[in-house]
């Protein structure tokens, strides 16, 4: 994996000279550098993670209105999916807006997973006197699971509860419980670098989710009382 271009650059060019600079000048600790990486990629996607917040938000409150048309016209679907564009159109939503900048953030992930795995960082962690981990008593090596299964569960339920607010079909409810699941069973045999790079992400995009739901309640309160 590492081998392949785009992913190779990131980690020679990105990963590991943020990663140095982190552990050599801001605090010799490899899992904080993780943590600060970690920060840095959310405030690039900042924007437009909010985006996609407020375009899920809108789905979900046009959740209603999409049954409707499902019940109405479910012998045929050419004529539901005419009448679903014009409701998206109607109420400015679109729904690649929801996906694309998910989309974007997936080889950042394949490249912090390569970059646990890679030879460089291997070897930053195994230099002498270097602090391979996040404190001695835990994650004591970034390379290895997390034997306690802290960062595991953790993720696991972070992941149910930022689904659960961008949940937009209340039929895909099962996927609110499968991806959890399959989250947790996977991330036993991670290593415990790329499960702090995620479980971090993930909860900064479940806080930066509660902060794009409060805006629009604001919102919507402002335009009630203006009226």
């Amino acid at each position: 994996m590492t081998d392949f271009g785009p992913i190779k650059f990131m980690i020679e060019s990105f990963m590991i000279p943020f990663l140095t600079f982190s552990y050599n000048v801001i605090t010799p600790n490899y899992g904080i550098a993780i943590i600060l990486l970690t920060i840095v990629i959310k405030i690039l996607f900042y924007p437009l993670m909010n985006k996609q917040y407020a375009s899920m938000k809108k789905m979900q409150e046009l959740g209603p209105k999409m049954k409707e048309l499902r019940n109405k016209h479910k012998s045929n679907p050419q004529q539901m999916q005419q009448e679903t564009l014009k409701l998206y159109r109607e109420h400015d939503v679109n729904p690649l807006q929801g996906c694309l900048p998910m989309l974007l953030q997936i080889p950042f992930f394949i490249a912090i997973y390569a970059t646990a795995m890679s030879p460089q960082f291997l070897d930053l962690l195994a230099a002498p006197g270097a602090n391979p981990g996040l404190f001695s008593f835990w994650l004591s090596d970034l390379s290895l699971p997390d034997t306690s299964y802290v960062l595991p569960i953790s993720l696991a339920i972070f992941t149910y509860f930022s689904q659960k607010l961008m949940m937009v079909d209340p039929q895909q409810k099962q996927l609110l419980y499968l991806s959890p699941i399959l989250i947790l069973f996977f991330g036993f045999k991670l290593p415990s670098g790329v499960l702090l790079y995620w479980a971090t992400s993930t909860v900064l995009s479940t806080l930066q989710q509660l902060q794009v739901n409060q805006a629009n309640k604001q919102a919507a309160v402002d335009v009630i009382k203006t009226k």
